[in-house]
């Protein structure tokens, strides 16, 4: 009945991305995200839904009458460029047939990363992906905190199975990135029952992080906790919903959570934290010896790289560190674009915070800039011991944040040249975008 109930329902969205390839891109994030099919039964599992949402959009945004053109900044550059550099050390691969399949996923993903910096131009398309996104990962945290509470915190909490967030890790990063985009809603939404499902749900959140029993799922939490009460305005309930997390975390959760995340005062107690250890050992090496190009997607597959370039008595494992990661299969050049790609992600944020600070009607964007910035965090942090390196809603959020400073230095030339045009089609436009969604 699931999947009878999906293929409906996205069969007959496809007329309306036709007409509208904003549609697709949201049902596109939202098929990425929440990997409804994997929560079907039949037939609908193994579809591919997303290749055929991402083919749509593509087409109809082809025959639409949305500008084509790649809105050109520092990160659309840096994307670009990285998506090259990937592509370019992926042709010397030491594991060329897993390294293209890789590859493929991660151009197919950034093409779609593109068609966003090209759809959502205005403040509703990026208030409304931003929706999509909640909606989608948050499910799972609504889902996993119920579960926590229910189960009294003894199981695992984990995503879709086969998809990207599959893993408790991924999940529990995943949800730490989602958290601040839930408080920028809250902060925005009119309806009072809206902002109290999200506290609900931020709170439930909070508590799925800790039923995925990750390490670095807490770490990022304690750190998107922090950055939260730092750049968020109304700190009374970010403290409320903390207190009430951390009561969870430390009354609640039974003592093999305490226990394991114990471990973190010394990541040698434990077989996974050791092997961590030989992974970062093992991309640092084979930087060392193939610094331009390095070993290329899916280096640590190579049981002969591992023999050659492993740490004495190492297992061989994935590299649990975006940072390590990107460095052992991309060389010091990929490391560098990637680092890049994060600074000036978070300071175009800062841009948008610094422009917008003391302006009341643009508080929507300095809010939104914040809460973005507090999501790249999240990323940073759980991804230094996860080897999410190429996870979509990174890439999604990098490019948010170009395109809200692009939208607010586009939209304070807009009265000038409108006057110089006598046109006053721009100023409507402007004035009507303010209505949609009132502070």
């Amino acid at each position: 009945m699931r999947d009878i109930a999906l293929a409906l329902f996205i069969f007959g969205m496809l007329p309306y991305i036709l007409v509208r390839p904003y549609v697709g891109l949201l049902i596109w994030s939202w098929l990425g995200y929440m990997n409804p099919n994997r929560l079907c039964y039949g037939f609908a599992i193994d579809f591919p839904w997303v290749q055929l949402i991402a083919i749509v959009t593509l087409l109809s945004l082809v025959f639409s009458k949305e500008s084509k053109k790649i809105p050109w900044s520092a990160i659309s550059v840096l994307l670009v460029t990285f998506l090259l550099w990937t592509g370019l050390t992926t042709f010397f691969a030491v594991v060329p047939d897993s390294a293209w399949e890789e590859w493929q996923r991660f151009a197919k993903v950034l093409v779609m990363v593109f068609v966003t910096l090209i759809l959502v131009n205005s403040r509703e398309r990026m208030h409304w992906l931003v929706w999509m996104i909640v909606v989608s990962l948050g499910f799972y945290g609504f889902k996993g905190g119920i579960f926590t509470i229910l189960s009294g915190g003894a199981s695992h909490v984990f995503g879709p199975p086969a998809s990207f967030i599959a893993d408790n890790n991924a999940l529990a990063l995943a949800l730490c990135m989602t958290l601040p985009l839930m408080r920028y809603l809250q902060l925005h939404s009119v309806m009072k029952f809206v902002r109290l499902g999200l506290t609900a749900g931020m709170l439930l959140t909070g508590v799925a992080v800790l039923g995925t029993y990750s390490r670095g799922g807490l770490i990022a939490l304690v750190v998107v906790s922090g950055a939260l009460f730092l750049k968020s305005r109304g700190r009374l309930a970010v403290i409320f919903i903390v207190v009430v997390v951390g009561f969870t975390a430390y009354h609640f959760m039974p003592p093999k959570w305490a226990h394991r995340m114990g471990t973190l005062q010394d990541a040698t107690q434990t077989d996974s934290g050791e092997t961590r250890i030989q992974s970062y050992k093992f991309a640092a090496n084979v930087a060392l010896h193939r610094p331009l190009l390095g070993g290329g997607l899916g280096v640590d597959r190579s049981y002969s790289m591992w023999a050659q370039y492993g740490p004495e008595g190492a297992t061989r494992r994935a590299v649990h560190s975006i940072y390590f990661r990107v460095l052992g299969e991309q060389g010091f050049p990929g490391l560098i674009l990637f680092l890049t790609m994060l600074f000036v992600s978070w300071r175009s944020c800062s841009q948008v915070r610094k422009r917008t600070r003391q302006i009341p009607e643009d508080k929507w964007a300095f809010d939104l800039a914040s809460m973005l910035q507090v999501s790249l965090l999240a990323f940073m942090a759980a991804g230094s011991f996860l080897p999410m390196t190429y996870f979509d809603l990174a890439y999604q959020v990098m490019a948010l944040c170009g395109i809200l400073e692009l939208h607010l230095r586009q939209r304070a030339r807009q009265p000038a040249e409108g006057r110089l045009r006598s046109s006053p089609g721009v100023l409507m436009r402007s004035t009507a975008t303010h209505k949609v969604l009132p502070e």
